[in-house]
């Protein structure tokens, strides 16, 4: 017998048919049972949420622009857009009002100092003219009560001559008129005398007043030319002073606003983009070094610590899914299981979701309801070079609330409740 022969028999043979059949009947089983066991969603696929980055400025963009693909590994601040032509004109401004203001500060105090210097010298001078003033009194005293002396002792030798010259008129040896020219010069002596005290008690008084700082004199004020200068420079200098310190608080003020304007322009000059972890570079839609216009869209970002999975699934299992229930994901392609956390359903007739996405969310069709899984995060060395996984499609399973026996009831249910329609809607034969 052949060896084709042998073959054919072992085939044939019913041990060998047995085992093929249970075979293929556990093969079956095998691939049935996910079904039984599960709400298997073989359509879905990762998708994630994108963080678009506008140009907030005109000007240029930076030539270490991140290429598309380039994973965010830490988050970190770079360099985005150089303004081509700041505006200085304000800077500017106040760059000049502080410079005069400082120079005025500084005008104000040279005359301050100058003000002292005169000042100075007008003491001397007023003092220098009231010491005279003393001195040239006190010498006029002294004249006056000399000549009041002399006029005193000239009155007694009237007095004396007027006394012989009675004595001779009564002896008849000198006439009357001479003794009435002796009598008038004795008066007019007394007289010169009266005004010599008069004249002293007016300079006694000058001189009490010059010691004081008072001047009599006539034809003058109460104080010399030197310290009425001083009065105006009292007056001057306190303009001066509230001059000082009006400018120095206006410079102060202008200098904050100076380094506020310094900082503002710096912040103007550049920007910084702030590049947050776990975000891989979706799209680039500028090249490095153009110039861009205020509101220009230049990059996309996509959230790889929030990625998700849209499922559709029929409208029957709204009620069976809720949010926060596992769901078993497997990317195809891959043999490894990643549990997710459903976290919102939407029904059909709910509006389609506007959400700026890396990938296309399909329009759920009606009778189904479309469910969101959560992705755990993946380890950074397995989300570099394959933009997290974003687009793939995957494979989702949900877990049944109902226990094996309860799913084969409702499902032969299901089934003769489908045959009873057929059954009622067939044509009746006459």
């Amino acid at each position: 017998m052949s060896q084709y022969d042998y073959l054919q028999r072992f085939v044939r043979s019913r041990p060998v048919r047995l085992a093929l059949a249970l075979t293929l009947i556990a093969v079956g089983g095998w691939a049935f049972f996910p079904y039984l066991a599960y709400r298997v969603a073989p359509s879905a696929f990762v998708n994630a949420e994108l963080v678009r980055v506008a140009a907030p400025m005109s000007g240029r963009l930076t030539r270490d622009l991140p290429s598309k693909g380039y994973f965010i590994n830490d988050a970190a601040n770079v360099p985005l857009i150089a303004a081509l032509s700041p505006d200085r004109r304000h800077y500017f401004d106040l760059e000049r009002q502080h410079a005069v203001a400082k120079d005025r500060a500084e005008l104000a105090r040279r005359q301050l100092a100058e003000i002292t210097d005169v000042d100075r010298e007008l003491i001397a001078r007023t003092e220098a003219y009231r010491n005279g003033m003393i001195q040239r009194l006190a010498q006029e005293f002294k004249e006056t009560t000399a000549e009041r002396t002399g006029c005193l002792a000239e009155v007694q030798q009237r007095r004396e001559v007027g006394s012989r010259m009675e004595q001779l008129v009564k002896s008849g040896t000198a006439s009357q008129i001479r003794s009435a020219e002796a009598s008038a010069s004795q008066e007019a002596v007394s007289t010169r005398c009266e005004m010599a005290a008069a004249r002293l008690l007016r300079l006694q008084i000058e001189l009490d007043s010059a010691k004081t700082g008072v001047f009599l004199r006539d034809g003058a004020n109460d104080v010399p030319y030197s310290q009425q200068q001083r009065d105006r420079l009292v007056l001057r200098r306190q303009d001066l002073e509230a001059q000082v310190l009006e400018e120095g608080s206006r410079s102060t003020r202008i200098a904050a606003e100076i380094t506020e304007e310094r900082e503002r322009l710096d912040r103007l000059s550049h920007v910084d983009l702030f590049m947050p972890a776990s975000h891989v570079v979706w799209a680039v839609a500028a090249s490095p070094g153009s110039t861009v216009t205020e509101g220009q869209t230049l990059l996309d970002l996509a959230s790889c610590e929030r990625r998700f999975v849209a499922v559709e699934l029929p409208e029957r299992e709204f009620e069976q899914t809720k949010p926060g229930d596992a769901a078993a994901v497997r990317l195809i392609g891959s043999e490894e299981w990643h549990q997710g956390i459903v976290r919102q359903v939407r029904g059909s007739a709910a509006r389609t979701d506007d959400r700026l996405l890396a990938a296309q969310v399909p329009t759920p069709t009606p009778g189904s309801v479309t469910v969101e899984v959560e992705l755990p995060e993946l380890e950074a060395s397995s989300q570099q070079n394959s933009f997290c996984n974003i687009g793939r499609l995957a494979e989702v399973r949900f877990a049944r609330r109902l226990g094996y026996v309860e799913h084969l009831r409702l499902m032969f249910g299901r089934l003769m409740s489908r045959k009873s329609e057929i059954a009622a809607n067939a044509p009746t034969s006459k």
